[in-house]
């Protein structure tokens, strides 16, 4: 396929006088004429104004398209769609166009990229099509099939049987489709049922044309003249009224096409095949005049005309298109859509770069060169404005002396503060990076800020300032004054933190998945359940969902919803994070639920949950995702805390009911038609998430008594309500936020202040009523005239915590005696009662996922979650209730009416969870620990046995680790993407994103025991991620290590060898090697540092360097290491070893290691920490891999 662009007008080879001659053509004049592209051999087959843009297309005899754009005809694009066959027919859609040729059809957008192609057995000879809807095509041919295509599948849904000879023509009127065959009969059909209406015998021999309008058909074609067929110079029009012919109109030359332009009155336009054309009333003589296409002979093979009737286009068979219009500024279309162009490059002059004479003011200006400037702007148009002080400090006021009979005032500058009439500028902003230096970076968080912006600080994103080091030396701690852990968003997909946080909240479900493991190689819950494990041991540090994610991406029906996100997709800010977080909250709920089902209980009460009535089958009923047939679903812990039985009734119009049970985990807001002027009326949360639960909806669905699709009306009845509602609020229009504005400001002018009196100041001010102070915080006399409504705007304003909202902090469900559900609002959580009565259920918020919008990207997600006693308990050691706000790793404590506000211009509520009031009372709470022993001697093997070389002594059974026991831990990595940094103007390397790591093998070595110092697990890694470098020369692995098909190696999922990990650390063991910081972090495991043994820390003076492996095993054990490559179980054995040299050291005495450690430094600093010539290898410089200590 070849796609053309040109701003090329005309064909260089048409004669100058096609180019700019109009011809006199009456009321139409020639506007254009030109040669197509690529016609000039077989002609112009087809011709067709688009109906959505102002685009003329024409089809060549050899398969080509080309589209030209407006009057002056620039060819906008040029593609080919067969490789022989000529175009037949052409149509367009909105962004996309139509072309058949005998035994294809094919769609493609208008820049030439193709969509489908329709072939099949039954697609040959085909002659016309005729678009019906934006998503169906009927197509027509020489053979007895009309086919019925769905265009948004490019598959065919029906084929209606029509007589011999086929289909030639086709025009739609109102329900009624016009077949026009090649034996001169144009057959009515019922577009619904295609039953034949009426068939109008209108020419002996074929059928040329025809067009209907109104009441009116006309037809031309052919007779039989002397045996032979010859062209009818006579038009036949029909009244469709009374179905008969009216008198033929007889022409003065051979009509071969006829249209209808209708601009003023049912006129026709004919055109003969050599090129002649006039203009006629619909069934009267022709009275005017005739016009010449001047065509130099060729005969005319397509005529179209426009849907507004201001232009028409001929072709002939010399290639050559003639575009007449009626108006110079004459249109397509009435409202066309804007036609999107190449943006076309600027041209610009090059200097030589070794021309020291070149003038720079040759460089020019990306203004236009013609015409004033802006700053020519004449100066009694404009006013000089000054730019306004920023406002006084409010410390700086509480010091503020007026001075006597004035309204001017002084103040000492005050420590720490701007000084006062001096305006920085950005060059002042250049210091030294030495001198101040610090590991905290200058983010939105408190840097930088622009006061204009009315995004709180704490809600918006932080920016992670990469060293060298990475995140190594990035100070979490400043964004994070709590216990509670944060997550790291520097990797991919890491939107979904807030939601985890939420998940994470939720008492029974942490509990249940803390206890939950399967074989599975991928399993979210798994997952989830490590993820949740990281979070309780972490005391106020990060950590990353790493390994979540990694499982995550690989998920196929993630990708299939377009919930993993690309790193383009990501860093362009175009992600519509509201309705993505959405949709991963319905995906991970019923993922789990899949995951977590009880496979072991058979479902055996189908009969009864089953309970139909009719026989429509439940495969064609369209349910909403995250609705689960109530016979199909197991228990789970999701169908326990999300599920919720509903009753759904669909009902036909022809009466037929059906009943159908499903268990649904989201309940998606449906709010209250706000289009139409007055039908905003103030409303309760309650009344919108009742409506929602129970709406009525129309949907399309088979009926075995219509036999056919029909609208049935879907209502939903509660019969069950969930412990846990999960929201998801929708508001993907303006419509629905103006709703949601409406119903915060109805509130928001409910609520009266308490204290109205207080809220005047007790001091008066001592200009009395003369003060001009904005803002002035002293007592005025005309203060008392103030209207209490206007006090009450302003105790209320956006910055007071303590604002009303329209989300209540609690929902009461009432079931009356008729099985009905009713709901209130609890407006305030101490409201909330902790015992309910029969037949009341209490609801409380538990947290809310918000957008919040940036204008420099596409925002960010945060969530606010209510925080309850255990988690208290295990974290801070107190026992209290605490909202938070979890803006990824930033965790901060919030107002409750601060989760509860939003402020649509920056804060868009996105998810709300409610819980039952004493939900963990119904639940087990206990944990059980996953990970036993057995993980130990799991073989999970990839690669063939015969191909598997074995480097490793699994453990025998009395060689278990336990508590206190040293094991040697090394692991190394590959790199799945590669660092991204920016070398900046003063020669300094900044770290843009760093790279990203992936385990590829980790080793584990016995620490004590006969066979000490020999390796009991030495796993290679598989990935199923496109690995970037291999990092060879560091890590040792090979390309092919990885892969199951041609590795070696013991081949490994991450999974398996994490759960040794995991059972090592819970048993207590103690890792020793050398930089496990970076090995857990990339693992993505948490271990606490009592069982943490790193000879980096141990072997190093403070605020020293620190010293690699190679040089510490030179300079303690007098043995060479990594002379070629690194490998992890010789690593691991080196860093036992040091650690046991260490303690032969520290034995010796209080001093001896810092005397140790100080001669090392000096021996060091002389060899320039260069290793000196041994017996194994030469003189070489102590090499660290990439992004390590």
């Amino acid at each position: 396929m070849t796609m053309e662009f040109s701003n090329q007008y005309v064909d260089p080879n048409v004669p100058a006088m096609y180019n700019s001659q109009a011809h006199d053509g009456g009321e139409y004049q020639l506007v254009q004429q030109l040669m197509a592209d690529r016609s000039n051999h077989f002609g112009v087959s087809t011709l067709h104004f688009d109906t959505h843009e102002e685009l003329l297309w024409s089809g060549s005899g050899e398969g080509h398209i080309t589209s030209y754009h407006g009057q002056h005809m620039q060819k906008y694009t040029s593609f080919h769609i067969h490789a022989t066959d000529a175009i037949r027919q052409m149509a367009s859609l909105e962004g996309r166009v139509l072309a058949l040729t005998k035994d294809q059809l094919r769609c493609s957008v208008k820049e030439g990229r193709t969509v489908f192609d329709f072939r099949g057995e039954n697609v040959d000879d085909m002659q016309c099509m005729l678009v019906r809807s934006p998503t169906s095509l009927l197509l027509g041919g020489h053979h007895t099939r009309l086919i019925n295509l769905d265009l948004t599948t490019g598959k065919a849904i029906k084929q209606v049987e029509v007589s011999e000879p086929g289909c030639a023509i086709m025009r739609q009127l109102k329900n009624v489709v016009y077949v026009g065959d090649s034996s001169g009969r144009v057959t009515l059909r019922d577009d619904r049922a295609w039953d034949t209406l009426n068939v109008i015998e209108a020419h002996s021999a074929s059928l040329s044309d025809f067009d209907v309008h109104g009441n009116m058909l006309v037809t031309c074609g052919f007779g039989s003249r002397m045996g032979n067929m010859a062209v009818d110079r006579f038009l036949m029009t029909y009244d469709l009224r009374m179905m008969r012919a009216l008198g033929p109109v007889q022409m003065m030359y051979d009509p071969i096409f006829v249209r209808f332009i209708p601009a003023y009155s049912s006129r026709l336009v004919v055109v003969s095949p050599m090129g002649q054309y006039q203009m006629m009333e619909a069934g009267s003589q022709p009275t005017g005049e005739i016009f010449q296409i001047d065509t130099m002979g060729q005969m005319c093979t397509a005529f179209e005309v426009a849907s507004t009737y201001q232009s028409m286009c001929f072709a002939d068979a010399g290639g050559f298109l003639h575009l007449y219009s009626s108006t110079p500024e004459a249109t397509y279309n009435s409202y066309s859509t804007p036609t999107e162009f190449p943006q076309p490059p600027n041209h610009i002059d090059p200097i030589p770069i070794t021309d020291e004479h070149a003038s720079l003011a040759s460089v020019p200006m990306f203004y236009p060169s013609t015409g004033k400037l802006f700053s020519d702007w004449p100066e009694h148009l404009g006013q000089r404005v000054y730019r306004i002080a920023k406002p006084i400090d409010s410390q700086l006021l509480q010091f503020v002396k007026m001075i006597p009979g004035s309204n001017s005032g002084y103040a000492p500058n005050i420590p720490g503060t701007r000084i006062r009439n001096l305006m920085p500028y950005k060059s002042d902003n250049k210091t030294d990076s030495s001198k101040n230096r610090s590991t905290v970076p200058d983010s939105p968080m408190g840097r930088g800020d622009d006061p204009f912006v009315v995004v709180p600080k704490r809600y918006r994103q932080v920016e992670i300032k990469y060293s060298k080091l990475g995140v190594e030396d990035f100070d979490f701690r400043h964004y994070n004054k709590t216990n509670f852990a944060g997550l790291e968003t520097h990797i991919p997909n890491a939107y979904c933190n807030s939601m985890l946080q939420a998940l994470y909240f939720v008492e029974p479900l942490r509990c249940y998945l803390l206890s939950h493991t399967c074989d599975k190689e991928f399993c979210l819950s798994c997952e989830l359940g490590m993820l949740f494990h990281m979070l309780d041991l972490q005391k106020g540090q990060t950590c990353q969902a790493s390994n979540f994610l990694r499982a995550f991406r690989t998920i196929p029906e993630a990708s299939a919803l377009g919930l993993v996100l690309g790193d383009a997709e990501e860093i362009q800010g175009k992600v519509n994070f509201p309705r993505l977080i959405q949709s991963w909250n319905r995906f991970i709920l019923q993922q789990v639920h899949a995951e977590t089902q009880d496979k072991e209980e058979e479902a055996g009460d189908d009969g009864e949950l089953n309970n139909t009535r009719g026989s429509t089958s439940s495969d064609t009923l369209n349910i909403n995702i995250g609705d689960t047939p109530k016979n199909e679903s197991e228990d789970s812990i999701i169908s326990k805390l999300f599920g919720m039985e509903v009753k759904n009734t669909f009902r036909c119009r022809c009466g037929v009911e059906t009943l159908r049970e499903t268990m649904s985990t989201i309940v998606s807001l449906t709010y209250y038609d706000s289009s139409g002027e007055g039908n905003l009326k103030p409303t309760t949360f309650s009344q919108v998430l009742q409506n929602s639960m129970s709406s009525e909806q129309t949907t399309q669905a088979w009926c075995n008594k219509c036999q056919k699709y029909q609208p049935h009306v879907q209502s939903k009845c509660l019969k069950a309500m969930p412990d846990i509602m999960a929201i998801n609020c929708h508001l993907d229009n303006d419509s629905d936020l103006q709703f949601w504005q409406y119903q915060e400001q109805v509130v928001k002018e409910s609520i009266v202040p308490e204290e109205k009196v207080e809220a005047f100041p007790s001091k008066p001010c001592r200009f009395g009523n003369g003060c001009t102070r904005k803002g002035c915080h002293f007592f005025h006399e005309r203060d008392k005239d103030k209207s209490s409504a206007d006090m009450d705007m302003n105790l209320l304003s956006t910055e007071d915590p303590a604002r009303p909202s329209w989300l209540p902090f609690g929902v009461m469900v009432k079931t009356t005696e008729e099985g009905d559900i009713q709901m209130q609002d609890i407006m305030d959580e101490e409201e909330i009662p902790i015992v309910a009565e029969e037949g009341t259920v209490y609801y409380r918020l538990h947290g809310s996922v918000a957008h919040i919008k940036e204008a420099k990207s596409g925002g960010h997600l945060v969530s606010h979650v209510n925080v309850r006693e255990p988690y208290h308990q295990r974290k801070e050691r107190v026992t209290c209730t605490q909202w938070y706000l979890f803006n990824d790793f930033s965790i901060t404590p919030i107002e409750k009416y601060g989760a509860v506000h939003f402020d649509l211009d920056w804060k868009v509520p996105c998810v709300i969870y409610f819980v039952k009031v004493n939900l963990s009372e119904k639940y087990d709470l206990t944990v059980q620990n996953p990970m036993d022993s057995k993980v130990l001697f799991v073989e999970e093997n990839l690669v063939t046995p015969r191909r598997k070389r074995v480097t490793f002594t699994p453990l025998a059974d009395d060689e278990v680790p336990k508590d206190g026991d040293l094991v040697g831990l090394d692991a190394e990595f590959v790199t799945l993407n590669q660092e991204e940094a920016e070398l900046r103007s003063d020669g300094t390397r900044s770290t843009i994103k760093p790279s990203q790591m992936s385990v590829a093998r980790i080793s584990c070595i016995r620490g004590h025991g006969a066979l000490e110092g020999e390796a009991f697990i030495d796993d290679y890694i598989s990935t199923q991620e496109q690995v970037v470098d291999y990092l060879t020369q560091f890590s040792g692995i090979q390309p092919g290590d990885l892969d199951a098909t041609l590795s070696s190696k013991h081949l490994t999922t991450l999974k398996s060898t994490y759960c040794k990990l995991r059972y090592l650390i819970d048993a207590g063991v103690k890792f020793v090697g050398h930089g496990l910081k970076k090995d857990f972090r990339v693992i993505n495991i948490v271990v606490p540092k009592g069982q943490v043994v790193d000879t980096v820390d141990l072997f190093r003076l403070p605020r020293q360097r620190m010293i690699s492996l190679k040089f510490l095993a030179w300079y303690f054990l007098k043995t060479n290491i990594q002379s070629v490559t690194h490998d992890s179980i010789e690593d691991a054995k080196t860093a036992l070893k040091l650690y046991k040299r260490y303690m032969e050291i520290e034995a010796q005495g209080p001093d001896s290691i810092k005397e140790t450690l100080k001669s090392m430094y000096e021996k060091g600093r002389a060899l320039q920490w260069k290793i000196p010539e041994g017996e194994d290898s030469p003189t070489t410089a102590v090499e660290t891999p990439p992004s390590s200590t």
